[in-house]
């Protein structure tokens, strides 16, 4: 079809362009548990025909499972979040007829940071932005960006919320999720690579999250109000040229925080400053005015503590319209209704109707979904995961950073290890399991390996160090496991009592995530690698980094030493 034209829709066609209704709303369901479904398929269909939603949201495949396309099938997989997983050619399939009961061809939108294993169970997990940091390649970056947009594509979505260009406190939310959190012109480049690689496999890219954070506040909008108290002329030296140098090079989309930002907007309201997803000044004066940003602005998530609680729905609603919105996150069933009721008694122009439902227009133009045979790929499942997985590996090798190696001990002569163990600390269950690859790639090399979760006395270490050639103090951390910090607290904590008292001159610390563990917790291992993230190819690469059978040649993209924030 061709892209149609503001003339030819109706009011609440346009309106409905601009929403994002979670699937749960437009099922009137749960996404776990299948429980408490008030709305079958032809009623869901017949909501989508009414509100006429631009954009579905592709990570709540739960919804999938409750229809008659699923043919009775089981979930198979629920992933570390909760969410339910489903194989991709089934749901591409649900989602091209989810598409149908819409006049215009939808955008279907997720985060997909860690890659579409997030929602797929037969595509990739990858690596986090700092190990694409560490890795420090425009190339890299770019074949990663083409892989990953391919496997969303075989999966039906067509636009990814990524990546993350925000500076912030070490102990904030983007540690770890940002490209090069303490590195601008890294940052720079490499988000720049990756988005090219996306939109090049017609994804938009989406970069997040405008105006950024403040490395003085770390505070989750996800649970709480948060701030950038940062002057313009502080945020434009740093977090604002980073992303008006990512706008200028052609990214489709933006997605707004809910910090405020007083410098650009001191209003407030409650005695609380205007989250920026509110305010004209941070989205239309700022970021489309004197940033020339022509594409899609996003909201965050509207339901998360930072905004949510400020102001009743229907009034929140029309702030986030004016405020210069293009599409809302999380609008809720009677969002269509509330926002035409507000243009027909003037409290939102039709002119600012006109323009969010043009750049979305355009934005679909752009990565061909007016276009015929849009949806039939040229490639499949098979060989683009195992393109996915090399790229992802490579990254993996060339991201492994050696923090410290006081004495000389790397790289370990294989000949000397015969037994190894592996102490893990963590707040994450699954992540015991996950290391069964770090013990399979040890005993690959003919190693006899224990291992076991935390420490409780001296007396115990020192029984492990007597029966160990090598011990590997295995800590992950991620942002939101657990949710509200990025520490180690309780029995994970306990262990670093006893840690290193005994063996040290045979102990390797590494962290598979945070990758602040070596400052805050392990400062007293000799030898300290960052992984990154928990991956097989990073545990793999590890195992390579510690024998020599791979330079370690990572780039930290984080300070080694957090350097000091004053005010």
């Amino acid at each position: 079809m061709k892209k149609p034209l503001l003339s030819e829709m109706t009011l609440r066609e346009k309106i409905g362009q601009t929403l994002l209704v979670y699937q749960y709303h437009i099922y009137n369901t749960t996404e776990v548990g299948h429980d408490g479904s008030s709305r079958d398929a032809e009623e869901a269909k017949a909501f989508c025909e009414r509100e006429q939603p631009g954009v579905f949201y592709g990570e709540q495949t739960g919804i999938f499972y409750r229809t008659a396309d699923a043919n009775g099938a089981r979930p198979l997989e629920i992933s570390e979040n909760g969410d339910l997983k489903v194989e991709s050619t089934v749901y591409k399939k649900f989602i091209e007829k989810q598409a149908t009961y819409v006049k215009i061809p939808p955008l279907v939108a997720g985060d997909y940071e860690r890659g579409a294993t997030r929602t797929f169970t037969d595509l990739s997990a990858i690596c986090n932005g700092a190990a694409i940091g560490a890795a420090d390649s425009e190339e890299l970056a770019y074949q990663l960006g083409v892989t990953v947009g391919r496997e969303l594509r075989l999966g039906g979505i067509n636009w990814r919320w990524y990546p993350v260009a925000d500076v912030g406190n070490r102990n904030g939310a983007a540690t770890g999720r940002s490209l090069a959190m303490d590195f601008p012109e890294r940052m720079v480049k490499l988000s720049r690579a990756l988005i090219k690689g996306m939109q090049s496999e017609n994804v938009a890219a989406c970069v997040k999250h405008f105006p950024g954070n403040d490395r003085r506040d770390a505070r989750d909008s996800h649970f709480t109000s948060s701030a950038i108290e940062y002057t313009m002329e502080e945020w434009w030296a740093e977090q604002g040229k980073i992303f008006k140098d990512i706008i200028d090079d052609g990214v489709y989309s933006v997605m707004i925080s809910h910090h405020a930002f007083p410098a650009a907007d001191d209003r407030q309201i409650n005695g609380k400053y205007v989250p920026s997803t509110i305010s004209k000044k941070v989205i239309t004066d700022l970021l489309k005015g004197e940033m020339g940003f022509k594409g899609v602005v996003i909201t965050d998530g509207i339901t998360m503590a930072g905004l949510w609680s400020l102001m009743p729905y229907e009034e929140l609603i029309v702030e986030l319209i004016n405020a210069g919105n293009d599409v809302i996150l999380g609008a809720m069933p009677n969002s269509g209704e509330l926002i035409e009721k507000a243009v027909l008694d003037g409290r939102i122009s039709e002119e600012r109707i006109n323009d969010a439902c043009q750049r979305v227009l355009d934005m679909k133009e752009k990565i061909g979904l007016f276009n015929e045979g849009n949806n039939d790929l040229p490639y499949g499942v098979e060989e683009t995961v195992a393109e996915t997985r090399r790229v992802n590996g490579i990254i993996a090798d060339r991201s492994m950073t050696l923090i410290r190696d006081r004495n000389g001990m790397l790289p370990l002569k294989r000949e000397n290890i015969k037994k190894a163990s592996i102490i893990i600390s963590t707040h994450c269950d699954t992540f015991v399991d996950d290391l069964e690859v770090l013990k399979a790639e040890l005993e690959k090399r003919g190693i006899e390996v224990y291992m076991q979760r935390r420490l409780r006395s001296d007396g115990e270490l020192n029984k492990i160090s007597d029966n160990s050639d090598l011990i590997i103090y295995a800590g992950f951390i991620e942002g939101h496991m657990p949710k509200g910090g990025l520490r180690f607290f309780g029995e994970e904590c306990e262990t670093f009592y006893f840690a290193f008292n005994h063996g040290k001159e045979k102990s390797i610390g590494v962290s598979f995530g945070y990758p602040y563990i070596h400052y805050d917790i392990m400062e007293n291992a000799d030898v300290f690698i960052n992984a990154y993230n928990k991956s097989p190819e990073a545990q793999k690469a590890f195992v390579k980094a510690i024998f020599g059978e791979i330079e370690i040649v990572g780039n930290s993209p984080v300070h080694i030493i957090p350097k000091p924030i004053s005010r």
